[in-house]
């Protein structure tokens, strides 16, 4: 049996404004089930919800895995899109509860098989570790605001060398080539979530497990400040008007800020392409903003410019050794958790839980 295929996203991220949440796009409003899994650290949340979208994949069935900003190699979610289902992590920073609760949504608590009084003679550890992780992500996102700063005025100082007109002219020719033929009514849909993500590791992206699923690929690079969100904004608001949905996967440095679009039912997907996320596959179309700048009025910037490249890169890095330290003492505290869990109590929870997953399978298929 062919196995179903993955798409790797995040739906949460480390961000200036602290964590920056897209939880409630994981799953649509009239999801079929919404599984919500509560626990500490280490009772093994992530690994509940890989071995339930491993399975649903050898049974032919697409499976979204939604990965940890703070950990990118542990998950915050799972959905099963043909299903309508979801587990999702509802934990801390990204507390998650019922919103329908019986009807939708229910609660797997992970904490129901920890032993208590075990659990209590580690409490000083627990506190104080917890405490200083706390501390590690303050600092993270304090540095992170200064390192946006600092872009910012990147982007300002290339947006001085911008030609309006040409940039202009480009927007409009890839618009008119995106929706060239399309004629449809309504307003469209917007989910929103974050293809990359700036985690304990740097910079992670998983663009190659979205853009790859389309077969219009549109790739945008260009300096900061040279219009590439401003052109993306513009393909979702014309997309959306002419009733199509997309998915937005937005910036984590600027979590309002669009990097990469697709529209699923016309096989479209446009990516911004500059570093730390780069994708270098061949494309329908090529777009590069640097165009649009004016090389005298550049030349006038190149200094404040290589100033503002560097810092920004130095706070950034300062920033994810925080991350890093705070993923280290996440680890620590896993090891107060790990030991005085029944494992064997939760894999008879998730063979329970996978038995439902495949009577709404067949359910559905039945109907």
């Amino acid at each position: 049996m062919t196995n179903g295929k993955i798409k790797h996203v995040f739906p949460g991220g480390n961000t200036p404004q602290g964590f920056f949440s897209y939880y409630d796009y994981i799953i649509p409003t009239d999801a079929t089930r919404i599984f919500i899994i509560k626990g500490g650290p280490g009772v093994g949340k992530s690994t509940f919800m890989k071995k339930i979208g491993d399975e649903m994949l050898k049974r032919n069935y697409d499976v979204e895995f939604h990965h940890c900003s703070s950990d990118n190699n542990s998950l915050d979610g799972i959905t099963i899109p043909a299903l309508q289902i979801a587990f999702i992590d509802g934990t801390a920073p990204h507390i998650v509860d019922p919103k329908n609760p019986g009807c939708v949504d229910e609660i797997l608590h992970l904490g129901d098989f920890w032993n208590e009084s075990k659990m209590v003679k580690n409490k000083p550890q627990i506190m104080a570790c917890t405490q200083e992780i706390g501390r590690s992500f303050r600092r993270a996102y304090h540095v992170l605001r200064a390192a946006k700063a600092i872009y910012d005025d990147w982007e300002v100082a290339n947006g001085e060398a911008l030609n309006y007109a040409i940039a202009n002219k480009k927007a409009t020719e890839i618009i008119t080539d995106i929706f060239a033929g399309i004629d449809t009514t309504g307003a469209g849909k917007i989910r929103k979530l974050f293809a990359s993500a700036i985690t304990p590791d740097g910079p992670v992206n998983h663009l190659e497990s979205i853009i790859d699923t389309m077969t219009r690929q549109y790739i945008i690079s260009g300096a900061p400040g040279t219009g590439k969100a401003t052109l993306l904004q513009k393909i979702v608001d014309t997309a959306i008007i002419k009733g199509l949905n997309v998915e937005a996967y937005y910036c984590p440095l600027d979590p309002l800020k669009v990097e990469h679009i697709l529209i699923p039912s016309c096989n479209i997907a446009i990516t911004t392409s500059s570093p730390p996320h780069t994708y270098g596959k061949p494309a329908t179309m090529f777009i590069d903003m640097n165009d649009c700048l004016n090389p005298n009025i550049l030349a006038n910037y190149s200094e404040i410019i290589v100033y503002d490249k560097t810092t920004f890169w130095a706070l950034f890095n300062k920033a994810v050794s925080y991350l890093n330290n705070a993923k280290n003492l996440h680890d620590e505290l896993e090891t107060y958790f790990v030991p005085n869990m029944d494992f064997d109590a939760i894999q008879n929870l998730w063979e329970k839980t996978l038995r439902r997953v495949l009577l709404y399978a067949e359910s559905k298929n039945n109907s």
